[in-house]
């Protein structure tokens, strides 16, 4: 039987700003492998530069021979394709070798490209098994984090994807702004051409 992971996403604070108009509306993903699915929280509306969520996120099939990292991400969810906010990786040796093998710890945040902004607040709890919780460790610490390349690369290919699609629908919008300016002169034109011929019939007729 293999262990699981538990991790708390409490709240994360002094996050970039990555909305053009409104505020981020964040939401957190957590995983072991990078290849993998990511566990997800909810989405906080409007949060801005803080928010919180409060919410476990349980990773099965733990094994910290395998999967010393967890790798951690803050997303602004968005209506084409979501844009990194912020991400980080925190080494787990810290976990396993705290009392009850779980911490309660505040960790920098890294921006896409790779500088130092934010932090988040995590509890994160190996789950043994045939146990249901892990322990709740009520001291806060500061965690230790890394700057992982591999991480990074990742975040880097969601930003660009992110801003493709960004450039598309503003693609899309100019190309109907100037369908709708064309037919516009069109019918500006086939005003003008309908009041010229009125006036020259009412010209005829004064002429008769």
């Amino acid at each position: 039987m293999t262990h699981s992971l538990k991790i708390t996403v409490h709240e994360a604070s002094h996050l970039v700003d990555v909305e053009r108009f409104g505020k981020n509306d964040p939401y957190v993903r957590v995983g072991l492998n990078l290849k993998e699915k990511f566990e997800k929280t909810k989405t906080v509306k409007n949060a801005g530069k803080d928010a919180a969520w409060n919410q476990t996120l349980d990773l099965q099939s733990f094994d910290p021979q395998q999967q010393p990292e967890l790798y951690v991400e803050v997303i602004d969810e968005e209506t084409t394709v979501d844009e990194p906010i912020a991400f980080t990786t925190i080494p787990l040796h810290q976990v396993l070798s705290a009392q009850g093998h779980a911490i309660r710890g505040r960790f920098d945040l890294f921006t896409v490209d790779g500088k130092q902004k934010g932090e988040i607040l995590l509890t994160i709890a190996v789950v043994a098994p045939g146990q249901t919780e892990g322990h709740h460790p009520s001291t806060e610490i500061r965690g230790q984090v890394q700057l992982d390349t591999a991480h990074q690369n990742r975040i880097k290919g969601l930003k660009r994807k992110e801003s493709a699609a960004d450039g598309a629908t503003l693609a899309v919008a100019a190309g109907l702004a100037f369908g709708a300016k064309a037919l516009l002169d069109q019918h500006k034109g086939e005003k003008k051409l309908d009041h010229e011929a009125q006036e020259a019939a009412k010209a005829a007729n004064r002429e008769i």
